[in-house]
């Protein structure tokens, strides 16, 4: 029979709600030593120092402490650039955290709006129409490329769609068309172009025919 005793619970200096938690096993005649990296977040009911603990109660405080460092991660990864939440659990799979880890991670850094979809899906669909000059069809595939939670684009796209001037976006991408590209055969080819930028064939007509219009054709 394997004796679970706890040795200290302490508190991480500087880190709010994260604690040492310090085990030793022992069979009464080998001790084995551990130490765990626990969050509150993940672990409401902590032990305390000389507690016995069952093997159930061991168990998930193993549990936590994976949980506590895949949410470490996560914020690295945040750090760097936006991700979703699906990307996000998907870059911690990759560094071989438990699905079930990787899911609280998560949890912990949509909870603690590290992750704020609304707000990136509202950043990049600007991006890509300011700056990228994509239709809303190219963006809609972009959106769901970069795996948004479904439930915030069904609330939040249309409304930043409003927004964005995609009749500029489309005349900008025109307006930089080399010589020739609307002439003859190559005219096809370039609507066809434009088609994948997500523009649709009556704003590509409208556009290219009051550009025609300036121009006296």
């Amino acid at each position: 029979m394997v004796f679970i005793t706890v040795t200290g619970v302490d508190p991480v200096e500087g880190a709010k709600g994260k604690f040492s938690v310090k085990v030793s096993l022992s069979d009464g005649t080998h001790e084995e030593r551990k130490e765990f990296l626990v969050f509150r977040y993940f672990c409401r009911d902590l032990p305390d120092a000389g507690e016995s603990l069952s093997e159930e109660r061991y168990e998930a405080i193993w549990s936590a402490d994976e949980s506590s460092r895949a949410a470490i991660q996560a914020v690295t990864f945040l750090a760097y650039r936006d991700r979703t939440a699906r990307e996000l659990e998907g870059k911690l799979r990759e560094k071989n955290y438990s699905k079930e880890a990787c899911a609280a991670a998560v949890r912990f850094a949509v909870e603690k709006r590290y992750i704020r979809e609304d707000e990136q899906l509202e950043r990049m669909m600007h991006q890509l129409c300011e700056v990228k000059r994509y239709g809303i069809r190219r963006i809609r595939q972009e959106v769901y490329a970069r795996r948004f939670d479904r439930d915030t684009v069904s609330a939040h796209f249309d409304r930043i769609a409003e927004e964005l001037d995609f009749e500029e976006a489309l005349a900008e991408r025109i307006r930089a068309l080399p010589d020739g590209a609307l002439e003859g055969e190559r005219r096809k080819k370039t609507v066809s172009s434009l088609l994948r930028y997500g523009f649709s064939y009556e704003e590509i007509q409208r556009e290219l025919k009051r550009k025609d219009r300036n121009n006296g054709t």
